[in-house]
């Protein structure tokens, strides 16, 4: 199981194709499956790599806090990637555009898939979510979190490789008390979108929450070099619709990437 030690992690990872790379990030609600019936057609033209998040999946680490960004940079600088297209779905998408204000050199594009953005209130969870879940006998909590999260994130249905996705999260496998990750330095993503200089794509789902709708119109009104594309889909796009994502990753990859910019 190929592993790379990062900040007291270790991270798993994997990777197929060549030429430039191409990083990916997954949500909240998975780990890098989310992004495996698409991996495979993004790396016909690069280098794709995916990995799980800590505490995600396969990867694991301490019982500290940890900072994502770091965690992101650490895996490139373990690959020994010097710049590479970052792509995120979900939480995946704050986290890259998070890195991408921090760190533009290291990335030569940016791509949030149904993305979150620091600063920003998707609002997706209603207080009748909330007490629905605080009401739930201990023994059912897990349960209720999680069809609390498909109503929100998968009004289109989970199927089982949906739900087995779930629980390879924390919120299936409970972090110690405490642990959870670090803020970015600075100022949130969403005020600081005006020095976004990094070629930027945003995918919003259809059928996501009205909150995290207003994510790719913001960012494509505010960064200097932003595009917003809408498809048809809910927050599980890459699962539903990997050859249509795909698609529209590789137009727009294939046009701001380093070789096509020389």
């Amino acid at each position: 199981m190929p592993t790379v030690d990062v900040n007291g992690a270790r991270l798993w990872y994997d990777e197929a194709g060549s030429g430039e790379a191409v990083l990916l990030l997954h949500g909240g609600l998975g780990d890098s499956g989310l992004w495996e019936p698409v991996a495979p057609l993004l790396a016909e033209r690069f280098r794709t790599i995916r990995s799980d998040l800590r505490f995600f999946g396969r990867s694991t680490g301490p019982a500290v806090s940890w900072s994502w960004q770091d965690d992101t940079v650490g895996v490139l600088d373990e690959l020994e990637i010097e710049r590479a297209a970052l792509v995120g779905l979900s939480l995946g998408g704050k986290i890259a555009l998070d890195v991408a204000l921090a760190h533009p050199d290291r990335l030569w594009a940016v791509v949030g898939v149904a993305p979150g953005l620091g600063g920003h209130d998707g609002a997706a969870y209603t207080a009748e979510h909330e007490a629905r879940y605080e009401a739930a006998p201990d023994d059912e909590k897990l349960e209720t979190m999680m069809e609390i999260d498909f109503e929100v994130w998968a009004p289109l249905g989970a199927d089982e490789r949906i739900r087995r996705l779930w629980r390879a999260t924390p919120d299936a496998n409970p972090l110690p008390g405490g642990v959870e990750p670090l803020e970015p330095a600075g100022a949130p993503a969403k005020e600081a979108l005006g020095e976004l200089a990094l070629p930027t794509l945003v995918v919003t789902a259809r059928h996501d929450p009205a909150g995290f709708r207003e994510i790719g119109p913001l960012v494509a009104r505010d960064a200097p070099d932003a595009r917003h594309v809408e498809l048809d889909s809910d927050h599980y796009v890459t699962l539903r619709e990997p050859e249509l994502v795909a698609r529209t990753l590789l137009d727009f990859l294939a046009g701001v990437s380093p070789s096509a910019r020389a």
